[in-house]
């Protein structure tokens, strides 16, 4: 998420609920294809890197989810223009997917590629060909485990577009991407792949696309809107106290010449998610909300509402999801039910993990 340090806080058991045994007994929503991901099959967390603690698997399907998020690193050597992988981060992933599977979860696996977020990665062939290169190995060498849910090619890809047209950050990125779904294929001829548009996950990256040709590939947004809500107080820009909903009065419309200054509701919220909507509906596609959250000190109870909200719209419209983030940075954690920053007391009643829970516990339709 926008490269905010991930931590591993340590982890806490929580009690087994029966009422979500569908989740891990029946084969629909852990079906490793594109179509699990429709009507809202795949709901879970994202889990952070390989490095986690495997016993956290363990502690999400406690929860009742069937889908982790997880980041598996491609690491680029010191002094070249190429991406490589870790023994250790190998092992790493090869014990979640046996965790995983053990409990009844699949993994989305994220490649996460060092430097991606300068113009330099952009300019670079060597770079962009070593991700599609390492993709390719990827696919080989961990493409047969059933434990995988889908690969997602890079997170919040963002190439620079000076121009203020989105056309040319597409220009950049879906050609990488459509050489890294070839590349897979020519390993795995069904994995599902997940795709997310330029603009760092933003649904704005959806605008103007053609779906790929490939029936096996998921289209997958972040959604954090608007920031000045999901974000206050993690950044210096997001430093106003703001309530969810909030009123005309913070101004926050601005960022939406097309909206317009509005009240930020849940009506609000569905208005952002427009173009991901339409392109679902124009392509029959499915759409996977990898990351979403509010941050847990928004006042009054905010990040419940907010959380609410979008869960509401993501069922209705029949989008798979994982929260950000699962028992890592504090901000985003839903089992900790304080505004104090400080605070690291966990508990699966909390208001938010409350909320994530019985929208887990729903089943898909």
């Amino acid at each position: 998420m926008n490269g905010l340090t991930r931590r591993d806080l340590g982890r806490q058991s929580v009690a087994l609920l029966p009422s979500l045994a569908w989740a891990q007994a029946e084969d629909p929503p852990l079906v490793s294809s594109a179509a699990a991901f429709r009507n809202g099959g795949r709901r879970g967390f994202v889990l952070g890197g390989v490095e986690r603690d495997v016993l956290l698997i363990d502690a999400m399907s406690r929860l009742g989810a069937n889908t982790a998020r997880v980041f598996f690193p491609f690491r680029r050597c010191r002094d070249c223009d190429r991406f490589g992988r870790a023994a250790g981060d190998q092992a790493a992933l090869r014990g979640l997917l046996a965790q995983a599977a053990a409990r009844g979860i699949r993994l989305v696996v994220v490649g996460s590629f060092d430097g991606i977020e300068a113009p330099a990665f952009w300019r670079s062939a060597a770079l962009r060909d070593s991700v599609v290169e390492n993709w390719e190995w990827f696919a080989a060498t961990f493409g047969d485990d059933p434990a995988i849910a889908g690969l997602d090619l890079m997170n919040e890809p963002n190439p620079p577009w000076p121009s203020g047209d989105i056309a040319q950050a597409q220009a950049d990125w879906n050609p990488l991407a459509e050489q890294a779904i070839a590349a897979i294929r020519r390993r795995r001829p069904a994995m599902p792949i997940v795709f997310e548009p330029v603009a760092g996950g933003n649904v704005l990256g959806l605008l103007g696309m053609r779906p790929f040709a490939d029936p096996e590939i998921v289209y997958s947004i972040h959604f954090y809107t608007p920031h000045d809500i999901t974000h206050q107080g993690v950044g210096s820009e997001w430093n106003v106290r703001i309530p969810y909903p909030a009123g005309t009065e913070f101004g926050l419309g601005r960022w939406s010449p097309t909206l317009g200054v509005t009240r930020i509701d849940a009506h609000r919220l569905e208005r952002e998610l427009d173009v991901a909507r339409e392109f679902q509906l124009r392509h029959d596609v499915p759409i996977y909300v990898g990351e979403f959250s509010c941050v847990r000190w928004a006042p009054e109870g905010s990040a419940r509402r907010w959380v609410r909200d979008a869960l509401a719209l993501f069922e209705r419209f029949g989008w798979s999801w994982t929260y950000h983030e699962f028992r890592g940075w504090p901000g985003w954690d839903a089992e900790i039910d304080s505004v104090d920053p400080t605070s690291t007391r966990r508990s699966d009643t909390a208001p938010v993990m409350a909320s994530l829970r019985a929208a887990m516990q729903r089943r898909p339709t």
